[in-house]
């Protein structure tokens, strides 16, 4: 069994613009290529030309799979269903690497089993000239700078959703980290986010923040996992998401409002058990949020959450 297998989903990137995450694959030193694999998941685009790689066949295993598109999650999973080994790590095919002992600290950190390994990344912000911020450690949104234990994905049952074609992350990535009992995190910057105009998050075309009914799908989800295997949370998290979303959903006005109420009349179905309505406690919660000018939702209105939680209700 191989120490990792490093999964890079890619939809409609020629062979030379894979080459980059690739060559900084090649390019580590201090660690045993040969006890990784590369499974390159083409997305629904092109079918591309392997024999481009064979430059990198003297230290690199290449796999490569073709699927039908079904977004950077689906692809993932694949990735995660046909390969085998301790460990499983992301790389996007727009990105690379850091420097060259970027796995180093992750190879000396497996050899005590731990169930998640976290380490910094770097993200490039496009202009002129380019900028630079460091996410920490403690990140728990993006896939990249980070080892999962497949064991610890296969117990939780933990899977990307396949009806997620944002938020995928936010839900697996959040799950992993949320809770493994035993993680590692790195000191060291490993991973390089390049600013690409055209991946999704960055795509102003696709109104992330507008779907709101991808997002209460994403926490219905979320909390059916959390029901299973962190049932004190619950509560909490329940309620952080109902005064979000309703903060969120005056901000970003719903791009499809039939789907997005479809979505929350399912959402709260599922939690009837712990919210009957709205109440005193929620509406507190909802104007501090407001009322925090440290707060992304600061200076929201917030007179309309009342009628907004008793619409949310199904029954």
């Amino acid at each position: 069994m191989k120490k990792v297998s490093i999964i890079i989903p890619f939809k409609g990137q020629t062979e030379a613009e894979l080459m980059l995450p690739l060559s900084s694959i090649y390019n580590q030193i201090g660690v045993d290529l040969s006890q990784l694999d590369i499974h390159l998941v083409n997305d629904g685009g092109k079918t591309i030309d392997l024999s481009k790689f064979d430059v990198l066949a003297d230290r690199l295993e290449i796999h490569y799979h073709e699927i039908p598109n079904g977004g950077p999650g689906v692809a993932r999973q694949y990735g995660i269903d046909n390969s085998i080994s301790e460990y499983i790590m992301f790389i996007d095919a727009d990105d690379v690497l850091y420097y060259v002992g970027a796995l180093w600290p992750f190879y000396n950190a497996s050899n005590q089993g731990h169930q998640m390994i976290r380490a910094s990344y770097w993200e490039q912000i496009a202009g002129n000239p380019y900028t630079y911020t460091v996410h920490g450690n403690g990140d728990r949104k993006a896939a990249y700078g980070k080892w999962y234990k497949r064991s610890y994905i296969e117990i939780l049952g933990l899977r990307f959703m396949p009806d997620l074609p944002i938020y995928e992350d936010t839900y697996f990535v959040g799950l992993a980290c949320e809770l493994a009992t035993d993680t590692c995190f790195l000191e060291e910057k490993v991973y390089m986010w390049l600013a690409n105009p055209n991946s999704i998050t960055r795509t102003v075309e696709n109104k992330f923040n507008y779907q709101a009914h991808i997002y209460a799908r994403e926490n219905r989800y979320w909390f059916e996992m959390i029901r299973k295997w962190k049932p004190e949370r619950l509560v909490k998290d329940f309620e952080n998401y109902l005064t979000n979303m309703y903060l969120k959903s005056q901000k970003y006005p719903p791009v499809d409002e039939k789907a997005w109420w479809e979505e929350q009349h399912k959402l709260i179905t599922s939690v009837s058990d712990i919210f009957s309505g709205w109440t005193q406690e929620l509406q507190k919660q909802v104007d501090d949020k407001s009322a925090n000018p440290q707060n992304e939702w600061h200076g929201i209105e917030t007179d309309g959450f009342k009628e907004w939680a008793t619409q949310s209700l199904p029954w």
